[in-house]
Formats: structure tokens, C-alpha cells, sequence
């Protein structure tokens, strides 16, 4: 069984093609590290594309406190759920590293799908993926012991973001997945986070980055993980 099995399959991405035409529709917009790209609450007025660097979602709930949700890379989709059905925005989205976005205003964005029908059906198809496969990981990420669901959650992220370690063995995970995200994700406290973390590292299938800057998490043993998921 590959890491891919062992988690879950990525939303389907937009073909090129079409990509590159909605790039031609809309203008840029680049962004600096923890800058807001996208405000919960606002009017879904425009949909824009990740062209570069990496997006962190969240979302705020009425006591202040903010959930991570994702991270969301190049080629990404943002704001595409308020285009379609017209509600306010339903997260927040911020830079987690400089990026660069193309916005494509609602009205340019409408005239472009309703005269080509099946590049409308494209980014729908995309749209609908992509809520099948936050809802796969809110469910997987909720069941079973919690070092299980940590395995889980690391290896989609190991497949979605992961790089070939300059030195030593495994896959870096390529994005700040710090403690107090990955207890959003699998729904535990920080704490116990790093617990598990520290029985996977002295198992010998991650490293926790402490030395790396930036830090960065890295699977060592991916086969190891999903073997351990599969066990569990």
C-alpha cells in the first residue's frame, strides 16, 4: 500500500489549460508573510488562485479563539466556495510565506463560465472535490487513538507538501505544521500533540525538526507510518 492509500487522494486540480485562462482573467496581488488574503465575514466578491507560496486557513469563532483548518499551496483555489454560493466568506486565509494570488472579480469570473459551459463544469467539479476531501480528513482526522489520527494527518501532509530531506533519510513536511495547527487539525491539546509526536520520533519514523530552521517536521519512515495506521 502506498502513502497515498494509506491517506487520503488530493482534490482533482484544474487542468492547465484552464488554469492558465483564468490567470488571463484576473490580476495580481502578491502578499507578504502573515498577511490577510482573504477576511471571514467578507462579501464573496471574487475567487482567486494561488500562484505562489503557501496559504494558511482558519476560521474564528465568536470567543476569539481561531481553529486551523489547512494549508493551501500553488495551483489552489481561494474564496472558491463564496463564489459559488454567494455567502459571506466562510474562513480567514492568510500568507504563511510571501505569496502571490490572481483575483478575478465575480463579474469578469461569471461572464467567463457562463460563456463556456464546460470549463463552468470544470471548476465546479474541482470545488466539489475539494469539500469531498476536507470532509474525508475531519472525519478520519476524528477517529481512532489519537497517535493514529496524528499518523494520518502527517501522511497526507507528507503526500500533499512533502520534499526529499537534503540530509538523512525521509520526506520533510514543507510547511509550519507547528504543534498547536496539528492539534486543530486532529482536535487534541497541544500538549498531548507533543507527547505522541515524541513515541513517533523515539520510534524512529519522524524526526520533530528541532534542530531545522525553519523548522520542519520530517517523516523518516513513511512506510512505517502508514504500516502503523493500517495496525492501528
Amino acid at each position: 500500500m502506498s502513502i497515498q492509500e494509506a491517506g487520503t487522494s488530493r482534490p482533482k486540480a484544474l487542468d492547465p489549460p484552464l488554469w492558465e485562462a483564468l490567470r488571463g482573467l484576473g490580476h495580481a496581488v502578491s502578499y507578504d508573510t502573515g498577511d490577510t488574503i482573504l477576511f471571514q465575514g467578507s462579501p464573496s466578491e471574487s475567487m482567486l488562485l494561488l500562484d505562489s507560496g503557501l496559504a494558511a486557513v482558519s476560521v474564528a469563532h465568536p470567543g476569539g479563539d481561531e481553529v486551523f483548518l489547512a494549508f493551501r499551496g500553488p495551483g489552489s483555489l481561494l474564496g472558491e466556495f463564496g463564489y459559488l454560493d454567494r455567502r459571506p466568506r466562510s474562513a480567514m486565509v492568510r500568507a504563511a510565506t510571501p505569496a502571490q494570488c490572481r483575483v478575478l472579480t465575480r463579474a469578469t469570473l461569471d461572464r467567463f463560465l457562463q460563456a463556456d459551459p464546460r470549463a463552468a463544469q470544470a471548476v465546479t467539479a474541482a470545488v466539489v472535490a475539494k469539500m469531498r476531501a476536507v470532509t474525508d480528513r475531519r472525519v478520519r482526522y476524528a477517529q481512532g487513538r489519537i497517535g493514529t489520527r496524528i499518523a494520518r494527518m502527517l501522511l497526507d501532509h507528507v503526500d500533499e507538501f512533502g520534499v526529499p530531506a537534503t540530509q538523512g533519510p525521509g520526506l520533510v513536511i514543507d510547511v509550519p505544521l507547528a504543534q498547536a495547527r496539528i492539534a486543530d487539525l486532529v482536535g487534541a491539546r497541544p500538549r498531548i500533540v507533543g507527547l505522541e509526536l515524541a513515541r513517533l520520533q523515539e520510534a524512529g519514523l519522524v524526526d520533530t525538526g528541532y534542530r531545522s530552521r525553519p523548522r520542519r517536521l520530517r517523516v523518516l519512515d513513511p512506510a512505517g507510518l502508514a504500516q502503523r495506521v493500517r495496525g492501528s
